[in-house]
């Protein structure tokens, strides 16, 4: 997961948190304490820590919590807005428009993956949006065309003149690619003076007119790039900010801060190696992530997409928990849909295995016993174990499941309801 060791430590700060008798002014500043070391070991900014805290403390003690919620639960929802409001908070996503091409040009420092984010935005926006190009315009290094097509393959056509001006190339590969939705302009990277670099900017500007015009940052830079977004902002009002390398900088925190601190919209992040590996950057969904609390917009799209979540009103029977397993499965790898879920970070040994045997012991009951699981010890445990081909300590797992289920189902359907209308839990 993207910066891990900061998501690790504000979920134990958290934990510990929520850990404490009671939340009082004592309890909450050293959950607060807990959340500047982390955030400043992640490189934020020192004075955008101290901001944060302000406030965190401010409304945790101002603010009423509605009937049913505690505490420490408006605690953890001020600090998921908090944060969401220090990396940028909600922002436009790219308009790309229908019946036109759309150009997007990318410029950066050399070595800020400036190259290989092109090549990655090209397979991104083929497989949503068809025809797509890209144009290689680096003539500092000439092999950068050829990185290109060793990622992209034959998925997005690369046009590049050998021998020819960045602006020549700009130029024809607009002209050549003129039927394609999106084309993509690649640029060299300058030494990381910013006069130079922005100089060289306003003359691409001019010759390839784009839609879009994206700064690539290396996230290890850190809070010096507030200074690089901040300087292209002023050049370019309608461009945004990719920040690559997120998945090995222990920096990413200071680098994201400190571009929304410029005011530059984030719109994707590189988080691997692999073409595969970019993603729109969407604040919640990234923070929601970063504190364990699973990405719940995409759980429930990807729920959605395969069955309706059980009916939950004050009653969860065997036969509701079967639906809810059998449609786990169809969801795809287990692994991945239990990283979505809110808090179960450190649980282990729940499998597609598990879940099978899980199905075949609920199949072995009786209608009575799955409507009414409580009947069931003894001799029957006994018998449901020899008919689905499992032991007795099996069926026992699962009943204990089964009793934490429920609670969290009924629970947390709560839970979901607010999540879903915007309290963060």
């Amino acid at each position: 997961m993207v910066l891990e060791s900061l998501g690790s430590k504000l979920s134990s700060a958290i934990s510990r948190m929520i850990g404490r008798p009671t939340l009082d002014e004592i309890s909450l500043n050293e959950f607060i304490r807990d959340v500047q070391r982390s955030l400043l070991e992640a490189d934020v900014n020192v004075k955008l820590v101290l901001e944060l805290s302000r406030r965190i403390k401010s409304r945790v003690l101002s603010e009423k919590a509605p009937p049913g919620v505690s505490r420490k639960e408006i605690a953890i929802k001020i600090l998921y807005e908090e944060l969401v409001n220090m990396v940028g908070g909600k922002r436009p996503s790219l308009d790309i428009k229908q019946g036109k091409q759309n150009r997007i040009l990318l410029v950066g420092t050399e070595g800020s993956g400036k190259t290989t984010t092109a090549a990655k935005l090209g397979i991104w926006f083929k497989k949503r949006y068809g025809k797509v190009a890209i144009i290689s315009s680096d003539t500092i290094r000439p092999a950068s065309h050829q990185q290109i097509v060793g990622l992209v393959g034959e998925a997005v056509p690369v046009f590049w003149i050998d021998g020819e001006k960045p602006e020549k190339i700009i130029a024809e590969g607009i002209n050549k690619f003129k039927d394609y939705n999106i084309v993509i302009i690649d640029t060299a990277g300058r030494h990381k003076d910013e006069k130079g670099l922005m100089e060289e900017l306003k003359e691409y500007i001019k010759i390839a007119d784009p839609d879009y015009t994206l700064l690539v940052l290396d996230a290890s830079i850190g809070q010096a790039a507030f200074s690089q977004a901040k300087a292209f902002s002023e050049v370019a009002p309608l461009g945004g900010v990719v920040v690559t390398k997120l998945d090995g900088s222990a920096k990413g925190g200071g680098a994201l801060s400190a571009v929304s601190a410029a005011g530059v919209p984030i719109y994707f992040i590189g988080v691997g190696e692999k073409v595969d590996d970019i993603q729109p950057f969407d604040a919640d969904r990234f923070i929601s992530r970063l504190l364990g609390m699973g990405d719940i917009a995409e759980l429930i799209e990807r729920i959605e997409e395969v069955m309706k979540p059980p009916q939950i009103k004050g009653k969860f029977d065997m036969y509701d928990f079967l639906e809810y397993l059998e449609g786990m499965k169809k969801l795809g790898p287990i692994d991945h849909l239990i990283s979505l879920m809110p808090g179960v970070r450190a649980q282990v040994g729940v499998d597609e295995r598990k879940i099978s045997q899980w199905i075949a012991i609920i199949k072995s009951m009786t209608e009575e016993e799955r409507r009414n699981p409580s009947i069931i010890s003894g001799t029957r445990i006994e018998r449901i174990a020899r008919g689905s081909g499992t032991t007795q300590r099996d069926v026992r797992s699962l009943l204990k499941t089964y009793s934490m289920a429920k609670s969290a189902m009924i629970g947390g359907d709560r839970m979901m309801r607010r999540l879903l209308k915007g309290y963060k839990l």
